[in-house]
């Protein structure tokens, strides 16, 4: 699901268009517990819905009475999907399921979202049917029921507070087969003063005016969202606030995959070692900023748009600079940018490479000593093996990529590597 402003920050195909039902301007309510709340019935479901050539569906439900005033309330919402009208198992538990006994009868959409309409793309709901059904290519039924409920509850930490389910609205659709794949992990772009003035805000900068952040190696990333834990670990300066809570010397801030402003990571106005989504208040909190003068780690967590900047503790080698080096280069040494701005101690660095078609190149990450090899970082099981994020190893062996254009991004605080796909 996605706010009609936030179109293009998800992968296409999930939940797009919302309007807002509910505000947190309500001072510490009494909760109760609902009994009842109402998803309406659309028009449409009467008829036979073609979700090939159907584009979007719109539904929209009433607020549960979660306060004996019904006092606005921040409620949250998520929309369940089931062939079966059955929703006992979701495919998530179905798939966490290491004993393979567990059944899934219905699919969660992702993500959730606080508002009482949503837009849900046919292809999104054909998807919940194939992975629920798990039927073939010469499988498709011809016809196929599909039930819909929408599950509200109040967040209070990681507890889900009262929760009531609402009707179900059943209508009939013509599936079709698609190949669920794992969705691409969901990245966001370091922008700001901190790293040199850059502060694109599109697709087209990625590599020049803005920054990817490191995927998480071993991290475990939501295979139809993309979503989970990101990270970006770095030496930082400090300042102080200016009136518009910003600093011409270390503030940045961190964009989401859409590059809209209005749902980006802020400093959440004049707070050190605070990052604030700025989605959440509809305001311009400023910049982030660090602290003190050090090193720290920034970990953003991508389902639930919170991140968090601590102090790193770790040991520190300051290389001054660090190359790449492979058969696109005759395994030469190629300077890496840094990410900070010019001047700034940096462990941080991409290079944006493009890999001719039908081509593949391999590489890995040393210091600068010319045909030397005395420090180098590589990945993967075998020489070229394919690997898009990972931790390398010292003297590892020689990372993979495949036709096309990519920037390429190494840690070496934490050996961490990530690769962005243009």
């Amino acid at each position: 699901m996605k706010n009609k402003y936030m179109i293009g920050a998800l992968l296409f195909g999930i939940i797009s268009l919302f309007a807002s039902c509910s505000d947190d301007n309500d001072s510490n309510p009494t909760l109760i517990q609902p009994t009842e709340f109402k998803l309406n019935t659309p028009e449409y479901a009467n008829g036979l819905i073609d979700l090939e050539k159907s584009k979007e569906l719109n539904f929209t439900w009433s607020q549960p009475k979660y306060t004996a005033d019904n006092a606005p309330l921040n409620v949250t919402y998520e929309i369940q999907i089931s062939p079966k009208n059955s929703f006992n198992v979701s495919t998530d538990e179905a798939a966490n399921d290491e004993t393979g006994e567990k059944v899934a009868d219905y699919d969660i959409l992702s993500p959730t979202t606080q508002y009482c309409n949503a837009t849900i793309t046919a292809e999104e709901i054909d998807k919940s049917l194939v992975r629920i059904l798990k039927f073939k290519e010469n499988e498709v039924p011809a016809e196929q029921e599909v039930s819909i409920r929408i599950n509200a509850y109040i967040v209070e930490g990681n507890k889900r507070l009262n929760p009531i389910t609402s009707n179900t609205v059943t209508f009939k659709a013509k599936p079709y087969y698609v190949e669920l794949k794992d969705a691409t992990p969901i990245m966001w772009y370091l922008v700001g003063n901190m790293f040199g003035g850059k502060w694109g805000d599109n697709k087209e900068s990625i590599g020049k005016e803005n920054l990817p952040m490191f995927l998480k190696p071993n991290f475990r990333y939501d295979k139809k969202t993309g979503t989970g834990e990101i990270e970006y670990t770095n030496f930082f300066l400090t300042d102080e606030f200016n009136d518009k809570a910003e600093s011409a010397v270390a503030g940045f801030k961190i964009l989401p995959s859409s590059f809209v402003w209005d749902y980006s990571m802020d400093g959440g106005g004049k707070q050190k070692d605070n990052i604030a989504y700025r989605g959440s208040t509809n305001n311009d909190g400023g910049h982030i900023l660090a602290g003190a003068d050090g090193y720290y780690t920034i970990t953003l967590n991508t389902a639930k748009n919170t991140a968090t900047m601590v102090k790193y503790e770790g040991d520190v080698t300051d290389y001054g600079t660090i190359q790449i080096a492979g058969t696109f280069n005759d395994w030469a040494d190629t300077p890496m940018l840094p990410y900070n701005t010019e001047g700034v101690e940096n462990h941080a660095w991409y290079y944006v490479m493009e890999v001719p078609a039908g081509e593949t190149v391999e590489f890995k990450f040393k210091i600068a000593d010319g045909n030397a090899w005395g420090k180098s970082w590589g990945y993967g099981a075998t020489n070229g093996a394919i690997n898009m994020y990972g931790k390398c190893e010292s003297g590892g062996n020689n990372i993979g990529l495949t036709e096309g254009k990519y920037v390429i991004s190494f840690n070496d605080i934490t050996g961490s590597f990530s690769i962005v796909k243009l």
